[in-house]
This record gives C-alpha cells, sequence and structure tokens, in this order.
C-alpha cells in the first residue's frame, strides 16, 4: 500500500484518519502512553509469522519433520520467547545467557541448539543437565563435551555446526560496500568446524559412548536476498554431507540445519550503502514459501545426487530478522527542528532516539522507513536528516523525505523488531528504551525501560576514592 492514503500497509500496520495502526492502537496514541522512545511489537503479528514459517517449510519438506528454531539474539524479550514457546517452536541460543532465556521461556529442550564458538564447560555442563542439543564448533568442544558428559554420567546429544565451501555463490554479498562474493565472504565468518579437521574426528566421534551425533547444521547469514543464493546454500550443505556420507562410512544425519540470514519483507538491510541504495526502488524481498521452495528443492537435489536418502530427514532453518523485524516499529519524537542555507543547505529533525538505540543503521547499515505517525497520509514537502540525540553524528536517516513535521510529532521507523533492542547500548549513559507489546487493542510493557540508575549500577568505586579532597591530601 502506499502510505500517502488510508488503508492497510501490512497485516499489523495500517493508516486509519492519517494515523499509523499498529493492530488496534494509533502509533502516537502509544507515545503518549508510554513516553517515547520505545520498541513496539505485534504479538498477532509475530504468531502470524512463526505460522507461516511452520506451514511453508512443512508443505516443501513431506520426507520428515520440520523444526523452526528462531533465533533468540533476535529479539531475547522473554514474552515475545513465550509467544514463540505458545506456538510449538524451538529456538536457536548463543552462550549461557540465551540458554538460561530458553529455558526461562519454557522451550523444551529438545528443541534447543546451543550454538556459538568457543564453549566454556559452564555452557556445556547447563546445556547438558537441561537436555538440549548442542551444535559443535571446533575439534576442542568435541573433546570438552566428551569429558563433561562423562563427569555427569550423560549421553550428549550432538551436532557438527559445518563450513560448506558454497561453491557457486559468487553474487555480491549486501555485507560489503565494494564487490566481495557471498562465497568469499561467508568463509571468513568464524562460525564451524573447518572440512578438513570434521573428517578426520568424525569417526571417532560418532562411535563415542558419550556421544550421540544427530546432524550437521550450517548458517549462511543474510548476504543476498536472491532466491539462487539460498538454492545453492543449500545445494552446498548437501554436497558436504555427501563427502561426509563417503568418508564416514556410510554415515547419515538424523537433523539438517540450514540456520537463517532471510531478509524482512521490506528489507532495510544495507539500503544505505552506495550498491544498496540500488534496491531502494525494488518489489519486496522473496517470500517466506519462496525460501522454503529453493532451500527444500536444493537440499532435495544435492542429497539425490550424493546417493543420500532425504526420506526421515528432519529439516530446520533459524530465522531472525525474517521473523521479527516487520513484527516490530520503533517510536520517537521529534524534539526540535534545525535548517541552514549556507554553506550547504541542511535541515536536522532531531529526535529523542538515537543510532544507539537502532544499531543496524551502523552494523548493517539499513535504511530505514520512517512515518511520521500522526499524518502519515501526508506528501512529503522536504528533504531532512532524520537524526538522534547522541553527540555523535547519529544520523538515524539521511535525506528522508518527510511532510512539514512539527515539534511534538511522533516517528516510527518500520521493521525494527529484530537486533535492535537486542544490540541497543548506552552511549553517552543513555537509559535503554521499553519494549511495549500490542494485542488487539492492548498494550503493554513487556520490557520496562532502563532508568539513569540502572546504568550506573554496575559500577564500584572503592572507598578511597570517594573521601573529599582534602582528607586524602592529611
Amino acid at each position: 500500500m502506499d502510505p500517502a492514503s488510508d488503508g492497510v500497509i501490512d497485516d499489523i500496520l495500517s493508516v486509519r484518519g492519517g494515523r499509523l495502526f499498529v493492530e488496534e492502537i494509533a502509533a502516537d496514541e502509544l507515545a503518549r502512553r508510554f513516553g517515547t522512545p520505545i520498541y513496539v511489537m505485534s504479538e498477532t503479528g509475530l504468531r502470524r509469522r512463526i505460522r507461516r514459517y511452520v506451514e511453508a517449510f512443512q508443505v516443501r519438506w513431506p520426507e520428515g519433520p520440520v523444526h523452526i528454531l528462531p533465533s533468540i539474539k533476535a529479539n531475547f524479550s522473554l514474552a515475545l520467547r513465550h509467544v514463540l514457546t505458545q506456538e510449538g517452536v524451538g529456538c536457536d541460543t548463543f552462550g549461557l545467557a540465551e540458554l538460561h532465556a530458553a529455558l526461562e521461556s519454557r522451550v523444551p529442550p529438545e528443541l534447543i541448539s546451543v550454538n556459538g564458538s568457543s564453549k566454556d564447560r559452564a555452557l556445556m555442563v547447563r546445556a547438558l543437565q537441561a537436555g538440549a542439543r548442542i551444535t559443535l564448533d571446533s575439534p576442542r568442544e568435541v573433546d570438552l563435551v566428551r569429558d563433561v558428559a562423562r563427569e555427569l554420567r550423560l549421553r550428549a546429544r550432538v551436532r557438527f555446526r559445518v563450513r560448506p565451501a558454497y561453491e557457486n555463490l559468487e553474487q555480491l554479498s549486501d555485507f560489503h560496500e565494494e564487490e566481495v562474493s557471498v562465497r568469499e565472504a561467508a568463509q571468513a565468518y568464524k562460525p564451524g568446524i573447518p572440512t578438513e579437521s570434521l573428517l578426520p574426528l568424525g569417526p571417532d566421534a560418532l562411535s563415542a559412548p558419550e556421544l550421540e551425533v544427530t546432524g550437521v547444521m550450517a548458517h549462511l547469514g543474510r548476504h543476498s536476498a536472491d532466491l539462487e543464493v539460498w538454492r545453492g546454500m543449500a545445494r552446498s550443505m548437501g554436497r558436504l554431507i555427501g563427502e561426509l556420507h563417503e568418508a564416514w562410512s556410510g554415515w547419515e544425519p538424523h537433523e539438517i540445519d540450514l540456520g537463517g540470514g532471510f531478509a524482512s519483507p521490506r528489507d532495510p538491510t544495507a539500503r544505505a550503502t552506495h550498491r544498496g541504495a540500488l534496491r531502494t526502488g525494488e518489489s519486496r524481498a522473496p517470500t517466506v514459501e519462496e525460501y522454503a521452495q529453493v532451500m527444500t528443492d536444493g537440499l532435495r537435489s544435492a542429497l539425490t545426487e550424493a546417493r543420500v536418502s532425504s526420506k526421515g530427514k528432519v529439516f530446520e532453518v533459524e530465522p531472525g530478522r525474517g521473523l521479527y523485524a516487520d513484527a516490530g516499529i520503533h517510536v520517537a519524537t521529534v524534539r526540535n527542528i534545525k535548517s541552514q542555507t549556507q554553506p550547504v543547505r541542511r535541515t536536522w529533525v532531531e529526535t529523542d532516539t538515537s543510532e544507539m538505540f537502532l544499531l543496524d543503521t551502523l552494523i548493517e547499515r539499513n535504511r530505514w522507513t520512517p512515518l511520521v505517525a500522526e499524518m502519515v497520509s501526508a506528501s512529503p514537502t522536504q528533504t531532512a536528516d532524520l537524526v538522534g540525540i547522541s553527540c555523535g553524528f547519529d544520523v538515524i536517516v539521511p535525506e528522508a523525505r518527510l511532510p512539514p513535521v512539527n515539534v511534538g510529532n511522533h516517528i516510527a521507523l518500520l521493521d525494527t523488531g529484530a537486533y535492535q533492542d537486542a544490540t541497543a547500548a548506552n552511549f553517552n549513559a543513555m537509559p535503554r528504551p521499553a519494549t511495549i507489546l500490542v494485542h488487539g487493542s492492548e498494550a503493554e510493557v513487556i520490557k520496562r525501560a532502563e532508568t539513569i540508575e540502572d546504568v550506573f549500577r554496575r559500577d564500584v568505586v572503592p572507598g578511597r576514592l570517594q573521601a573529599p579532597a582534602r582528607e586524602r591530601e592529611k
């Protein structure tokens, strides 16, 4: 929909009387009720999205079970994780804190993948005691999990995180301004056991009484929304499985986890780069159904070529931004407007939020979609930099096309439900924003805003430094 008129933007956002609504509540009403800046998540939207993921992959992988394991790192608000637990899906966790969040949210342990590099003993112990699956990232971790399993007298369910070659992925990675292929960029990414190390350790691990090796896992990440990249990713995984099958006397994985990295529908990723700006006029990113089709087709065909049966195999994916991003918006208040004509013409719309609360502005160079919540239908009449409150450059949306905005108006930034709260920082000692959950015509706080006291709560000032200056001189 063109937001210049009333109607539906997507299945959670609409324009009514020129105002932006999240489900049944106006965004500017949320701003007045809870203050700004705030993250706003739609419970209905999140439920619809996860159900769509489940159906899309189940329909296209009739060979066996499908597990959707949303990456908890994308948004670790416990209330949202409880929503997903109610929907019956598992999760991918990284480190002890994310595992704690998953267990606190009652995720069935058998549907938890404990991921991440350089795992320590404490994480292994907690994961084994809980009954979660451990995705091993190095030969060192194989030895460590065996030691811990013997110590606890438990059998560890483990998978190998692998590093497919991605042989033909010559498309350009969106993570780089310069021309770097997806294949090259993926090989620079640290996770996974190098194939040259994995091949010799496999037979010993497969026969170890402490281990049940259930499968393999890989994660490409959001280098590209091109469906052929994802077909190629799945095919490369299938070829690597074929190599392991041949080297390990016919071994076949029970579980095949293809990770995540799917683009969200409006796909703001990297649009602030020179190459990314060329995508601005493009249609929406691929649908969940399209991702599911090319990935299942690609894996199935590669397994067939490798003479590995796909029948009975558990198919898993770990969506993050593709699940959470467009279920959320970020709302800020306009505090000031400044303009100059000399030496260069420039206008700044100053808000009470910051790029520190929207870190993909910097990390992935996203270009957000800004809407003035009270006047979505107004025609844009000016070009201005939408900026934040920190002492940095803090350009949230450069050269944004905006209507005649006034102090006190509220700016809604779309597609902020993934990674923005999870990566928010306290630069300039700024307390991080609250998160509000909208469900129909109801709204409630699911993560309170930090206070100034929270920001400094970890500080410890030794008593000797607290004495007045004259006492120290004595």
